[in-house]
């Protein structure tokens, strides 16, 4: 059994692991990521951020953020990772539904960016949203 929990200072070093990890597995710099300024907003009232833990464990990360235009209020997902010991066991369920109930007390649409087609597990665990195509687009140097 595990139990959903917001950071808390003391977690520091852990989140930077799970949050080092994630980047690893994607293939992203972590030279390029500012973990700092991530650690200062999970604090902040826009961002919903929880771990999953085990006694002392850490399982699991979820990290989201309200994002507010005069178009929309929406809550987008920006991190969801659970370490690879923990899979198939309903950690990112779990971190998944606690951030959808935030969702729907709010009632804002959740949006989740960026699965991979080849990360079947979590093309499984959104198999019940919409897919949204969009074309983003980024300024050269």
């Amino acid at each position: 059994m595990f139990s959903i929990e917001k950071p808390k200072e003391i977690h520091l070093e852990s989140w930077k692991a799970i949050v080092t990890e994630s980047l690893a597995s994607h293939n992203l710099p972590t030279d390029q990521f500012n973990f700092d300024r991530l650690w200062t907003n999970v604090f902040e009232d826009n961002y919903f951020a929880f771990s999953a833990k085990n006694e002392n464990k850490f399982m699991g990360i979820i990290i989201a953020r309200l994002n507010e235009t005069y178009f929309q209020k929406i809550i987008e997902l920006d991190i969801l990772y659970v370490l690879p010991d923990f899979r198939k066991i309903g950690v990112a369920r779990s971190l998944i539904n606690k951030v959808e109930s935030i969702a729907k007390e709010q009632k804002l649409d959740l949006i989740i960016r960026g699965v991979e087609k080849s990360n079947l597990l979590a093309q499984k665990l959104f198999k019940n949203y919409h897919e949204i195509n969009r074309t983003r687009f980024v300024k050269k140097a």
